[in-house]
């Protein structure tokens, strides 16, 4: 429960640090998505110190917003779904378009 409202001293260190969550995980899901598109380690590397940011930005966020009980565990269940969710999505693409790459190789072979 949010007992404490934000100091007018942090309420720029909360808007900055919401602002680095929003921007740091597009970059995160941007940087995987690429690592896997282009095969380079380097991009998958670079997503999990952006992801290491953004665990950063997340702590301070509740720290500075004075988050504690279940708002404390939904900012962490939400942290770390938001890292599993590129990886699952990128899984659900590639198994759909596996099944179209399939397909339209065989519609392909009996035109000949």
């Amino acid at each position: 429960m949010l007992i404490e409202p934000v100091a007018l001293s942090d309420f720029f260190l909360s808007f900055f640090s919401a602002a680095l969550i929003i921007l740091l995980a597009t970059v995160y899901a941007a940087l995987y998505a690429w690592s896997k598109i282009s095969g380079r380690r380097a991009f998958g590397i670079a997503a999990w110190v952006i992801y290491a940011g953004l665990l950063i930005c997340v702590g301070v966020f509740s720290y500075v917003n004075h988050f504690n009980d279940y708002w404390l565990l939904l900012s962490l269940l939400m942290v770390l779904g938001y890292g599993w969710m590129p990886r699952l999505i990128w899984k659900l693409c590639a198994a759909t378009h596996d099944d179209e790459t399939h397909h339209s190789h065989q519609s392909g072979g009996h035109h000949d």
